[in-house]
C-alpha cells in the first residue's frame, strides 16, 4: 500500500520560508505536505510528477487582483486565469464591499477551486462600477459605511482578511478605512495615492504596522516613491522602516520598469510580487504572476528573490504563514512546478516600455491541496 498521495520527485525546491533551494522530494498525503527530503521512493506514492530538472516553489499567492467575475466589470475567474499559471492563492483586492460581498463569497470563494480571500473595499458597493458612467454613484460618499463593514469582516473573519482603500473614493475615505481596520483589528491595504491626486506621503500617513501600499512602482502624476532626483523618497523609507508592507500591483497603469530599476537600484525591494490582474491586463502586459514574476529577474532579482515575494511573503503579510507559501510538512500542499527558460524575452510595463530579459519562468504542473490541477 503506497505511503503517499502524491510524490513530487527530483526537483530542486525553491521553498524562501525555510530557506531551501536544493533537490528534494515532495510528498504529500491528505492534502499536507507530508515529509521533504531526498531519496524518496516513486513507489511509496500513488501518484509520481517527475520534476527533474524542474522548480518546484509553494503554491503562489497572488496578494492584488480582482475575481469578482461577471459582476465587478475588471473581473476575471480565477480558475482560469489564475490557478493554471500556479497561484493556487488569490486575494481579491477590493472587489466588493459589504453590500456586495455574499456574491462574492456564494459565486466566487465557496464556488472556485483556486483559494479566494478577500479585502473589503471600505466603499459599500466596492468596484461594481469602476470606470464606468456610474462611477459617481459608485463612490457618494455615502456609500461609505463603517459600522457595516467592521460587522461584515467581523462575519466572516476565514474569508475576509482587511480593508482596501481605493484612490477613487477619495481622501474622507481613506480616513473611514483607517477607522474600520482598527476597529475589525484587521490590516489596511492602499493604493499609492499618487496615481490621481495626492503625493503618496499622503496615504502613508494614515498607514501603520503591517498595512499595505500597493502600486509602489507606480509613476504620478502626483509624486510617487521617488523624488525630483530619482531617489526613493525618505518618507517612504521611514514607513518601510516602521512596518509597512510594500506590493507592486502592477496592473494595467500601476508599474513602471524605470522606478521599479531605479528604486530596487537603491536597495529598495518590494517586499511582495502582485498582478492586479483583471480584465483589462490579463491579455497583457501582465498575462499572470510567473510572467510579472520574470520580469523582476529582468530587474536583476534571483529566483529565490521573486518566490519569496510571491509565497512566503504575501502569506506573512495577511497571516497565512502557517499552512500557505510554504513547502513545510504538515502545510497545505499546494505547489508549483516551473521550467526557467533561457534566452531573450521582451516585457511590457504599464506604460508600453519594454525591457528584454534573459530568463522567464513558464508553470507546467500546478498542484492544490495535494492533487494535479
Amino acid at each position: 500500500m503506497a505511503d503517499y498521495d502524491l510524490l513530487v520527485k527530483g526537483g530542486t525546491v525553491v521553498d524562501p520560508s525555510q530557506g531551501m533551494n536544493e533537490e528534494k522530494d515532495v510528498a504529500m498525503s491528505d492534502g499536507k505536505v507530508a515529509e521533504i527530503r531526498t531519496g524518496l521512493s516513486s513507489s511509496s506514492a500513488k501518484q509520481v510528477v517527475d520534476a527533474s530538472g524542474r522548480i518546484v516553489t509553494p503554491g503562489l499567492m497572488d496578494l492584488h487582483a480582482h475575481v469578482y467575475d461577471a459582476v465587478m466589470p475588471l473581473g476575471i475567474w480565477p480558475d482560469s486565469y489564475c490557478l493554471p499559471k500556479g497561484t493556487t492563492t488569490v486575494v481579491d483586492a477590493g472587489s466588493s464591499g459589504y453590500l456586495n460581498f455574499p456574491g462574492l463569497k456564494k459565486h466566487v470563494i465557496d464556488r472556485c477551486r483556486t483559494r479566494v480571500y478577500a479585502l473589503l473595499n471600505i466603499g459599500s458597493l466596492g468596484l461594481m462600477a469602476f470606470d464606468t458612467n456610474m462611477e459617481p454613484l459608485q463612490t457618494d460618499p455615502r456609500q461609505v459605511d463603517i459600522a457595516n463593514t467592521v460587522k461584515s469582516i467581523q462575519e466572516n473573519r476565514g474569508s475576509v482578511l482587511g480593508i482596501k482603500w481605493h484612490n477613487t473614493y477619495g481622501p474622507d475615505a481613506l480616513l473611514a478605512a483607517r477607522a474600520a481596520a482598527d476597529r475589525a483589528g484587521t490590516i489596511m491595504m492602499c493604493e499609492n495615492s499618487a496615481v490621481f491626486w495626492l503625493p503618496v506621503s499622503y496615504v502613508l500617513n494614515y498607514m501603520k504596522k503591517g498595512d499595505i501600499l500597493t502600486h509602489v512602482f507606480q509613476g504620478g502624476p502626483s509624486p510617487g516613491i521617488l523624488d525630483e532626483d530619482s531617489n526613493v523618497r525618505s518618507e517612504v523609507l521611514k514607513a518601510v522602516k516602521r512596518g509597512i508592507v510594500t506590493d507592486v500591483g502592477h496592473g494595467a497603469g500601476s508599474f513602471s520598469f524605470e522606478i521599479a530599476e531605479r528604486a530596487i537600484g537603491q536597495g529598495f525591494v518590494p517586499d511582495v510580487i502582485s498582478t492586479d490582474l483583471h480584465t483589462r491586463n490579463v491579455h497583457g502586459p501582465v498575462f499572470d504572476l510567473p510572467t510579472t514574476l520574470s520580469k523582476f529577474l529582468a530587474l536583476g532579482l534571483s529566483v529565490e528573490d521573486v518566490v519569496l515575494r510571491a509565497t512566503s511573503g504575501p502569506a506573512r503579510a495577511v497571516g497565512l504563514a502557517d499552512g500557505l507559501g510554504t513547502l513545510r510538512v504538515g502545510a497545505q500542499a499546494d505547489a508549483a512546478v516551473l521550467r526557467l527558460e533561457k534566452g531573450d524575452f521582451v516585457f511590457e510595463d504599464s506604460l508600453g516600455k519594454r525591457r528584454t530579459g534573459k530568463q522567464r519562468l513558464v508553470t507546467e504542473v500546478v498542484i492544490l491541496g495535494g492533487r494535479v490541477v
